[in-house]
């Protein structure tokens, strides 16, 4: 008898579904994660898994998220781009790092900026960068929020998931283990505009997973006239339609495409890439992932 079928027999004895589904996560979701992983080519010793592509990450802390989160990034590929051309990265959602070691795998990606407001979550990705010397050197991490204006917050904290923590909404009601932490939020505009300045030259591509902060984030950004320096985006917007941000998107010269992911949620994604001469980049993104102007 597998142990799928065990753990649902098991299962009709415990009378909270949320108890069940913790159940399932911990004998079943955790042991299936890492044969998945495994079967792609990854490799897990003494709690650090290796991606095929030589990444080293820590996954002592909260297992199950670290191998859903190096899953989505490296065998899904949901951040993955064709280019040829030399550009910079602008990381706003750091969280563990997985995603700004990915990017730093690709040899035309020539620098990284990455920011992060959960002091302990930028620990942990603190950790993954050290395991990667050759690749964290392209990386300037940052630990502070970005936002519409410079404050400084008191956040309710869950280390059991670190990836779904936001600095605009309380994802926290009902959770367990709660803690309060201190969190830096600047001017988006303020922080990001150096950035476009100092690598003028080069085509700028902004990766932006914050849980919400997104939508003034880019009201800021739009404001200060900035979109219009920043070449590709691949977004993950949350607990709002994406209206908006397509509507202000489009009128900066992109060519949009959103992606669903939960429409009970108000989640899902953004591809969009801004109609220029810097075809290079633009024609291999727009073959990708099929965009189409909006």
């Amino acid at each position: 008898m597998t142990m799928k079928i065990l753990v649902n027999l098991l299962c009709c004895f415990v009378p909270l579904k949320k108890w069940r589904r913790e159940i399932k996560r911990k004998l079943v979701g955790n042991k299936s994660r890492r044969k998945r992983l495994l079967a792609h080519g990854c490799k897990i010793d003494n709690e650090i898994l290796t991606t095929p592509e030589g990444v080293k990450i820590d996954i002592s802390n909260v297992p199950p998220e670290a191998m859903a989160i190096t899953k989505e990034i490296f065998l899904n590929k949901d951040y993955a781009l064709n280019f040829g051309c030399d550009a910079v990265l602008i990381d706003i959602g750091l969280n563990r790092g997985i995603a700004s070691l990915f990017f730093a795998t690709y040899p035309n990606i020539k620098k990284i900026y990455s920011f992060e407001p959960f002091k302990p979550t930028f620990e942990l990705a603190k950790r993954n960068l050290e395991l990667n010397p050759h690749l964290s050197a392209k990386i300037n991490a940052f630990n502070f929020g970005l936002g519409k204006t410079e404050t400084t917050l008191e956040l309710p904290y869950m280390d059991k998931a670190t990836g779904g923590m936001s600095t605009t909404h309380d994802v926290c009601k009902g959770g367990k283990n709660i803690k309060k932490e201190t969190v830096v939020i600047k001017d988006a505009a303020k922080e990001i505009a150096p950035i476009l300045e100092e690598n003028k030259n080069k085509h700028i591509i902004l990766k932006c997973d914050c849980e919400g902060a997104e939508f003034e984030i880019f009201e800021r950004l739009n404001e200060e006239k900035l979109i219009g320096n920043i070449d590709v985006i691949l977004l993950e917007y949350h607990f709002n339609k994406p209206d908006g941000l397509v509507s202000v998107l489009t009128k900066n010269g992109f060519a949009v495409r959103t992606k669903v992911l939960s429409k009970k949620m108000s989640t899902g994604y953004i591809y969009a890439v801004r109609m220029t001469e810097k075809q290079s980049i633009v024609l291999d993104f727009k073959s990708k992932y099929n965009v189409k102007e909006s």
